[in-house]
């Protein structure tokens, strides 16, 4: 029987982090999960109407950047790297576009839309019956390493590899935005839109 491989930190993980990658280890379908494709283009569309009016210029300039990077600190640092601290599993957010409202929406209510191909999910089943959810790091004739959540990247002889699926989902599900309250959504934007080298 194959289980997943999960440090006692992984399992400190955000909910939604832990939940991606049981998702792919218990491979359930894309629509079983989220629905009607048109159903869910339609709740994006909303969503994206109300969180762009929810997240104007005076709303954040008043939210609280103080909460807002500790939430990053709980929620999203484990993946994400701002300023050389923080996560490598997903892209480094530091001179992405975070500015700008637009940009963020896209990428955190539509994270699956377009991946670079370094971080996409791989999952591994080795032929002792281990399996890694993770990124691939590198990669040559006889071995892979890959990033996992919560743990140092593992290294894995392709001898000993049984099988191996990739994903095109993203690391990070959907729905982040939908356990936290508006006032949450609004001090974690205003840090992101705000934050400098010198808060890191």
């Amino acid at each position: 029987m194959n289980f997943l491989i999960l440090s006692k930190s992984s399992l400190k993980l955000p909910f939604h982090y832990q939940y991606a990658s049981v998702f792919w280890v218990t491979s359930l379908a894309t629509l079983e999960v989220w629905g009607p494709l048109n159903q869910l283009s339609a709740e994006k569309v909303a969503a994206n109407a109300k969180y762009k009016a929810l997240l104007n210029v005076e709303a954040l300039t008043s939210a609280d950047t103080r909460k807002g990077r500790e939430m990053y600190e709980s929620q999203c640092r484990v993946c994400h790297k701002m300023y050389g601290s923080g996560g490598i599993l997903d892209p480094d957010i530091t001179g992405s576009n975070r500015t700008n409202i637009d940009y963020l929406l896209s990428n955190i209510l539509d994270p699956s839309a377009e991946i670079q191909d370094d971080y996409k999910i791989v999952m591994v089943t080795t032929r002792d019956g281990r399996t890694y959810v993770g990124n691939i790091a590198s990669e040559n004739e006889r071995t892979l390493t890959l990033r996992v959540v919560g743990q140092d990247s593992v290294l894995i002889s392709k001898s000993n590899i049984q099988s191996r699926e990739g994903s095109k989902l993203s690391m990070m599900p959907e729905g982040i935005f939908a356990n936290l309250t508006d006032q949450e959504v609004l001090n974690l934007v205003a840090y992101f839109t705000t934050a400098r080298k010198e808060d890191h």
